[in-house]
């Protein structure tokens, strides 16, 4: 991986050489994923600032856009991005960068991030079995409110009569959580025209290695 880094102070590295190259576009920095293994991928996610008028279209690749990111501005990020990593010499071994959209299905990566997706269905893996559900670590179901870094979601769960799941809602702590996406709406594509946006965003600009 780095040489010598954690995997702490590599995303750190990547974010000091991402964060102003995507405002520089006017966009902002939504997270940055690390993938280990023979070869390091790193993905960083960038998205259309909150409230800006093309924010959160679905937009289907056809046009070139994507949720108010366009292909070629991941492109450019990714050629830009990945020559800063390579000055400052960030990883040892071979690498390679990846550069979209947070997609359909975006995961998020701190609690303010879901502010906005009250009521939206979300799906959430901890590190460890919930405390007050044992042997539990997957939940999906619509999210309820977030707030002092936590959230609290509404998800089937038996009970005590064993006869059959009932909805109850489910308070998590944001550090006890391993990975947190959106599940997406797809819109009903039986009906005529309505395939049109149905394509999953993405978008994956040229990547760089070592």
């Amino acid at each position: 991986m780095g040489k010598g880094l954690s995997a702490e102070q590599i995303i750190r590295r990547v974010r000091e050489a991402a964060e102003p190259v995507i405002a520089s576009f006017g966009l902002m920095l939504w997270g940055i994923e690390l993938v280990a293994g023979g070869r390091t991928v790193v993905r960083v996610y960038a998205d259309a600032p909150a409230g800006r008028a093309d924010a959160g279209t679905e937009g289907n690749g056809e046009d070139g856009v994507l949720e108010g990111v366009s292909v070629d501005q991941c492109a450019e990020i990714s050629r830009m991005v990945g020559l800063a990593l390579e000055v400052d010499e960030v990883f040892s071994d071979a690498w390679v960068l990846e550069v979209s959209s947070p997609g359909l299905d975006r995961m998020f990566f701190e609690p303010a991030q879901l502010v906005p997706y009250v009521g939206s269905d979300i799906d959430v893996t901890l590190t460890d079995p919930h405390p007050d559900i044992p042997g539990r670590r997957k939940f999906k179901g619509p999210l309820k409110s977030v707030s002092d870094g936590q959230f609290v979601m509404e998800v089937p769960l038996m009970p005590a009569s064993g006869e059959k799941p009932e909805p109850a809602d489910v308070t998590i702590r944001w550090d006890r959580v391993k990975k947190a996406r959106l599940i997406p709406v797809f819109p009903d594509t039986s009906k005529p025209g309505a395939g049109k946006n149905a394509k999953k965003a993405s978008g994956k600009g040229g990547g760089k290695k070592a």
